[in-house]
């Protein structure tokens, strides 16, 4: 079974199961984040699970050259009906594939991904393959990402991720392992005295060490959703 979902003020729907993994307010955060300014010639959503990411790029700041990989099955069904139904199946490509067997013909100059964080031993388990395979590392870790990353992405090419906040120094460590250096990052506050949640960074490809921290965003000040917050999710375009 599955579910059509609207998304900023009903100008995109999403295609999920019924049951099992269902996108997260992280991949709509990630996607905000994005320097829409920049022109992109080709793009990798990795991970691209139902394809929130991949249409919100195409709604948001027009990008119509997107690769979208998706190795659940039936996440990738999701995927196509969500492209047939906001009219972009000529704007983004869809593969139903493992990224460690994915050899594009071509460099990207942008990659993204909402990546899963931790390994399935660490967390509980969730009742269907496809919520595990989204949630837990086993399948897919941040280094293979970034390996792939090292091979794909263009010199002074962008990766956009997010992580959890309390496993920054582990992101940090790839990303140098690989050369993709990061440039800018933003912390997400689930309260203003509450610890960080999540984090979103923006890397480059062979550049250089400076790194721009962003001021963090709270979804709520003592217990208020913040309108920051809330304009996120909204049709507003300048909303980070």
């Amino acid at each position: 079974m599955e579910t059509i979902d609207s998304i900023l003020d009903r100008r995109i729907e999403i295609c999920q199961p019924s049951e099992g993994y269902r996108f997260n307010a992280d991949s709509v955060i990630l996607s905000r984040f994005v320097d829409g300014k920049r022109h992109f010639n080709n793009i990798l959503d990795i991970g691209t699970g139902s394809g929130v990411i991949s249409v919100l790029l195409n709604y948001l700041y027009g990008y119509d050259n997107i690769d979208a990989v998706e190795i659940s099955s039936k996440m990738y069904e999701c995927l196509l009906k969500t492209l047939d139904i906001n009219n972009l199946d000529n704007a983004v490509k869809a593969f139903n594939m493992d990224l460690k067997g994915f050899k594009p013909s071509k460099p990207y100059d942008m990659i993204i991904s909402n990546p899963p964080y931790r390994k399935s031993h660490t967390g509980r388990q969730c009742i269907t393959e496809e919520e595990n395979k989204a949630r837990f590392s086993d399948n897919l870790t941040l280094d293979d990402i970034l390996k792939f990353c090292r091979s794909y992405l263009k010199n002074k090419g962008l990766f956009y991720f997010c992580y959890e906040a309390d496993m920054a120094v582990e992101a940090f460590y790839y990303c140098r392992k690989y050369g993709v250096e990061p440039k800018r990052m933003r912390f997400l506050h689930p309260d203003i005295d509450k610890p960080a949640r999540q984090i979103f960074l923006e890397c480059r490809k062979e550049g250089g060490i400076e790194l721009k921290v962003e001021k963090p965003l709270f979804q709520k000040i003592n217990g208020v959703e913040t309108w920051e917050y809330k304009n996120i999710f909204t049709n507003e375009e300048d909303s980070l």
